[in-house]
């Protein structure tokens, strides 16, 4: 079954993104030094709906200003599982900004500056405006004059574990991960490393360069075992891209089927689906799907994803069952939007069967 506790022994490389992410408010009513916020976000497009032709203006009152980005969430809520995560990534000046503390904790190495998101977060979602153009530099030239060839191969030679996340805003994703696969790996001692990848929302990519990607993925079968991280809507973009067409619903059944349909097709290792309230996930030898873990007034939606991504990895890296691994990924990302704050292991907890 595994032992989710190992994942202490485990050494993770995580790259390539980079944010500082503002979390905000817009509001609604605002009475003196107090306001209330647009709950929705279907009462926030009426509100910009009703301008049209016309104007408004909507205050938005910050909340918090964090790390973000898929690969530091992701490698900091890894970190704090107790893995050995290293960071290779568009940080900026590391030593000098908000990177500073997670960048000395995952001996990170900054390749260019760092992108900024404002996320505007609402009981049912939340609609993140990016800057973007930063990861536009990420290649790998601008990673090889960062970190020789020769140390970038060690990092990967020592490492159990490679994620490569957010595809969609780094132009150059699919060079970096070719070089990976054709220069760097070929170069490395055997072993059974997990390649982790996660789109990012793939919507404004065209589907001819995802289908390109998702070969991409497939190429890292021969060096280990490739696993795709989906949320909902990604899973019905990737089902497109492969000729399938049909709506996906969030359900037990659906993701657990999409899941299995998606991994046979990719012809990959391991594909995962989760959506607010559902996930699944599908080997070659098991499938599983949860629920149960729905919150239903998080404190902070930014990052849910990406923990859930960490809970999942984990579990996996350790050799647990899906039924775990999936609820393992859940509690992780409930933990999280509920409290705030990235758990400890001892933090999370699963539902009895």
């Amino acid at each position: 079954m595994g032992n989710i506790c190992s994942i202490r022994k485990r050494r993770i490389v995580v790259g390539l993104d980079g944010f500082v992410d503002r979390i905000v408010h817009a509001v609604d009513v605002r009475d003196g030094e107090t306001y209330s916020r647009i709950e929705t976000i279907s009462d926030f497009g009426k509100r910009i709906i009703s301008a049209a032709g016309k104007s408004t203006n909507i205050e938005l009152v910050q909340q918090k200003r964090l790390v973000g980005g898929n690969g530091p969430l992701l490698a900091g809520a890894l970190r704090n599982f107790g893995a050995n995560v290293e960071y290779i990534g568009a940080l900026g000046d590391c030593e000098n900004n908000i990177f500073r503390d997670f960048a000395r904790g995952t001996s990170a190495t900054s390749i260019g500056d760092h992108g900024e998101t404002l996320a505007v977060e609402f009981s049912d979602g939340k609609i993140i405006f990016g800057e973007m153009l930063p990861l536009h530099e990420i290649s790998v030239a601008s990673i090889l004059a960062k970190m020789p060839d020769d140390d970038l191969r060690r990092r990967i030679d020592l490492c159990d574990a490679l994620a490569l996340v957010n595809w969609t805003m780094i132009p150059h994703m699919a060079e970096v991960a070719r070089f990976f696969a054709d220069v760097i790996l070929p170069r490395c001692a055997e072993r059974n490393r997990v390649f982790f990848f996660d789109l990012a929302d793939p919507s404004k990519r065209k589907q001819l360069a995802l289908a390109e990607f998702l070969q991409i993925i497939h190429s890292f079968e021969k060096f280990g075992q490739a696993v795709l991280g989906l949320n909902v809507s990604e899973a019905q973009q990737v089902l497109q891209a492969i000729g399938e067409s049909s709506a996906l619903n969030e359900s037990r059944e659906e993701l657990q089927n999409a899941a299995e349909l998606l991994r046979k097709a990719l012809g990959i290792a391991n594909v995962f689906i989760h959506g607010i309230k559902v996930s699944a996930a599908a080997t070659a030898k098991e499938t599983a799907a949860t629920g149960g873990y729905f919150v239903a007034n998080p404190q902070l939606s930014t990052g849910a994803g990406d923990h859930y991504n960490a809970g999942f990895l984990a579990a996996y890296l350790c050799g647990c069952t899906m039924d775990f691994a999936v609820n393992f990924a859940a509690a992780t990302a409930a933990f999280y939007v509920k409290m705030a704050r990235s758990p400890k292991i001892e933090d999370v907890k699963i539902l009895e069967p």
